[in-house]
């Protein structure tokens, strides 16, 4: 009998990271995967903060990927290729297998 883990982690790639519904292919770190943007995600985070300071324009995504398809957690202040733009890693949590990963890059 499967367990409630076991669903959640098969739910991984056919429900959360479906490729047919809400994500899409993206090269991460040279290795393509299943990506799903979230710019929702990412107004919810601005509420209260300015993204726009010093005459700096900040790029910003935020993303889940299966964390089985990425890797080890990477640590906040690295950097990450996402399709090929240097991005650095504000934040990036782990539940039930996936990560949330807030990236950012500072543009004059």
């Amino acid at each position: 009998m499967k367990t409630f883990k076991d669903v959640v982690a098969q739910d991984i790639h056919s429900v959360f990271l479906n490729l047919g519904e809400f994500s899409e292919e993206h090269r991460v770190n040279g290795r393509s995967m299943p990506v799903q943007m979230d710019e929702n995600e990412l107004l919810d985070r601005d509420k209260g903060r300015d993204a726009h300071r010093d005459g700096l324009y900040k790029a910003r995504r935020f993303l889940f990927v299966a964390a089985s398809d990425f890797g080890p957690r990477p640590p906040i202040g690295s950097l990450l290729d996402l399709d090929g733009r240097q991005f650095k890693i504000a934040a990036c949590t782990e539940e039930a297998g996936m990560y949330s990963i807030e990236l950012g890059a500072a543009r004059t």
